[in-house]
């Protein structure tokens, strides 16, 4: 989860600051590793549109809104949010919070999965190339009868000589 970047967007004072970060520090705080929040005001019309900013507070996951709402103009005060049972509420709903961090951490697994597998597969293929090559050069040794090792061969006594009678 090093990749994951967070943002929580806001305009000054915004009512809803505190239970946004808590919202999202509680679902952060599930992973192994420490996931920092980068805090943004919004202090301008001028930077509401620099950043596509829809109301405060918004909360993105890689650059992502974790509410996205395309017909939504860029705006400098408060956002609204509906709950999955109808509310209209000041923070974004925990479940979409939960979602986009979770779709983020499938995703990796998932790239995880992938590069571990792409390895397997390269290693199988090296094994594979090994075989056929170590198969093709016993292919190429005498087949009638066994190899000397050199320990064998020096052991052995040249025929003809009698080396007791020095």
């Amino acid at each position: 989860m090093a990749d994951l970047r967070v943002e929580l967007l806001v305009v000054e004072d915004c009512p809803h600051l505190d239970r946004a970060r808590r919202d999202l520090e509680s679902i952060l705080g599930h992973g192994v590793i420490e996931v920092p929040i980068q805090l943004i005001y919004v202090g301008s019309q001028e930077d509401a549109e620099f950043l596509g900013f829809q109301g405060s507070p918004t909360i993105r996951v890689n650059g992502d809104d974790v509410d996205s709402q395309p017909d939504l103009p860029v705006a400098v005060g408060c956002r609204r949010y509906r709950t999955a049972d109808g509310k209209i509420v000041g923070s974004p709903p925990v479940e979409l919070i939960k979602a986009a961090v979770d779709s983020h951490r499938r995703s990796r697994l998932q790239a995880f999965q992938r590069e571990e597998a792409a390895k397997v597969a390269e290693f199988a293929r090296a094994a594979a190339d090994a075989e056929a090559a170590g198969a093709a050069v016993s292919d190429l040794a005498p087949t009638s009868g066994a190899a000397e090792s050199p320990v064998e061969s020096a052991s052995r006594q040249p025929e003809g000589r009698d080396h007791g009678a020095e």
